[in-house]
């Protein structure tokens, strides 16, 4: 069964469906996405590293989930079924944080071009990979990913450096981070 992805125009408007191959093959197609990023009490930034199965980031570390979302699936359910399937998280709270979009290429062969809407929250649980999604994954400091990006920048996924630019990504990991 192919599952089909929702193409959007620039205000976010469905224009369509597509299948994951196509909406980020080449330069990609516009759709809808979302992403996660959850701290635990101590301000730490859940992360993951993408398995080898990924098209785009393989290998690479990311931000605790992200999701393209489905035809008839809101954003917060797709963000909810991404932290499930990749991560086996199921109980948390979730706030949206802002919804913005980015264009940025992943390889020779794909690319992402969202319009994401971000959600963030406070996660101290048990997490259980799912080893065709996440290689590895752990809770860091921001200090430390922001060393490491300035030492091996090729390390973490494309998207992730554009979502460490956005201002009020940025702001929320900085209130978390160092708010302790």
């Amino acid at each position: 069964m192919t599952t089909h992805l929702i193409l959007v125009d620039e205000n976010d408007n469905q224009r369509g469906t597509t299948d994951v191959l196509d909406a980020h093959r080449g330069t990609a197609k516009r759709h809808r996405a979302i992403s996660v990023f959850l701290f635990n009490k101590k301000g730490e930034l859940l992360m993951q590293q993408r398995s080898a199965k990924k098209i785009v980031g393989a290998f690479q570390w990311a931000n605790t989930c992200c999701g393209n979302v489905h035809d008839g699936e809101t954003r917060e359910a797709c963000a909810r079924r991404r932290l499930k399937e990749e991560l086996g998280i199921t109980d948390v709270v979730l706030r949206p944080l802002c919804t913005f979009e980015y264009h940025v290429q992943c390889n020779p062969e794909f690319s992402e071009w969202e319009i994401d809407q971000v959600f963030v929250g406070e996660y101290d649980g048990e997490v259980q990979p799912n080893p065709d999604e996440v290689k590895t994954y752990a809770f860091m400091k921001i200090a430390d990913i922001e060393q490491e990006i300035k030492a091996q920048k090729e390390i973490y996924a494309p998207w992730f450096h554009i979502f460490l630019k956005n201002k009020n990504v940025h702001d929320e990991i900085q209130r978390r981070a160092y708010a302790r």
